[in-house]
């Protein structure tokens, strides 16, 4: 009986301290979440993307079924009625992935037997997704003829494709650049990260401070090394997937586009790193967080699956990601051949690498005057 007294002594005393570790209670369920998300959002991308309609013909009849059909179709992850200002604002903010327009004189072309045109603007980010959403639409409208009674053959509807890129990504060169982003931040964070911890575990922290050197050139040399170490991870990867021919050679100007985002994401990285060095200065603490730290970061920009998957409250959240910026920068660079929007991805991280090295200087600071 005194065996089952302490038995259960010791069972609360360990339940009680797992509940007063918030630490511990996040490595216990954060990784179940995030997987569990994962799981929704990947069966919420092979159930089809998010598509827009825009009618135009409000007051047509068929054009009115049309729309019913569309909203109901299985193969869309979800459609919804929009006008067309909030339709292409939804499509550049990728809340979805293509738009559907129904002219103004549909209904009456079909009427009078006449070819309508439908407009299908798609948002071709790989071709996996576009292929998708290509092949849906036939099958779409193979629906309305059978839902829309008339005495007479309908006419062939033909379908204007819009594409926003000059031509499609192959799904492993999309994919690949989010994982050379996620090798970037953590190539800063760890490599930063690491070498501050190095500092304080060996001691050589002292002999640094006893030094000539000033805190701003030890603190700017920690930058500067996790920022290399990320240029450089960036480079050979990039180049490997050159050679195996899964991206094309970019020209000067969007390679050096390539480069100052991923030098940027590396600045980011890297202050992240030297406050994680910093604040534990602990090696395998430092290590255990930048690599969930990196893995959280790249799940949240759309790493796994095209943010317009995900719901809204979610999207939110990947608009403040710094690594959402530089996916978009380098996949315009490195796939699509274009320079359009970097401005902006690069003003972005900027923004990031500041507060990156805001967070991490001055707690590399606080540490060398203690």
């Amino acid at each position: 009986m005194d065996q089952l007294h302490i038995l259960w002594a010791i069972v609360k005393k360990d339940i009680a301290i797992w509940l007063r570790s918030p630490a511990v209670m996040a490595v216990t369920l954060l990784p179940a979440i995030a997987l569990m998300l994962l799981l929704v959002l990947q069966a919420a991308a092979v159930q089809g993307s998010p598509v827009a309609i825009v009618n135009l013909d409000k007051s047509g009849r068929a054009a009115m079924q049309l729309e019913n059909v569309t909203t109901h179709y299985g193969g869309f992850y979800s459609a919804t009625v929009m006008n067309s200002t909030e339709a292409n604002h939804a499509f550049q903010q990728l809340s979805v992935s293509a738009i559907l327009t129904i002219p103004k004189a549909f209904s009456y072309d079909l009427s009078i037997g006449k070819t309508p045109n439908l407009t299908w603007q798609v948002r071709n980010f790989n071709e996996d997704t576009a292929n998708d959403l290509r092949r849906a639409l036939p099958d779409l409208l193979s629906q309305f003829e059978k839902s829309y009674s008339t005495s007479s053959k309908l006419p062939v509807i033909t379908i204007h494709e819009q594409d926003l890129h000059a031509k499609d990504a192959t799904f492993i060169g999309f994919n690949l650049v989010a994982v050379i982003v996620m090798l970037v931040l953590q190539a800063g964070v760890v490599n930063a990260g690491l070498a501050s911890v190095r500092e304080w575990e060996s001691g050589s922290i002292k002999e640094l401070l006893m030094s000539p050197s000033t805190a701003l050139t030890l603190i700017t040399g920690k930058v500067i090394a996790g920022v290399v170490a990320s240029d450089a991870v960036a480079m050979i990867a990039m180049g490997l997937a050159m050679i195996a021919g899964i991206i094309a050679v970019p020209s000067i100007t969007l390679a050096l586009w390539a480069l100052l985002l991923t030098t940027l994401a590396g600045v980011f990285g890297a202050g992240i790193g030297v406050f994680l060095g910093t604040v534990f200065r602990n090696m395998e603490r430092v290590s255990v967080l930048s690599v969930m730290l990196s893995f959280y970061l790249f799940f949240l920009a759309g790493g796994i699956t095209d943010i317009a998957y995900f719901p809204g409250w979610l999207q939110t959240i990947a608009s403040f990601v710094p690594n959402s910026y530089a996916m978009d920068g380098l996949r315009s660079a490195l796939l699509y051949g274009s320079a359009v929007g970097m401005g902006t991805d690069a003003l972005a991280l900027l923004l990031a690498a500041v507060v990156g090295l805001v967070i991490g200087v001055p707690a590399l600071r606080r540490g060398l005057s203690h």
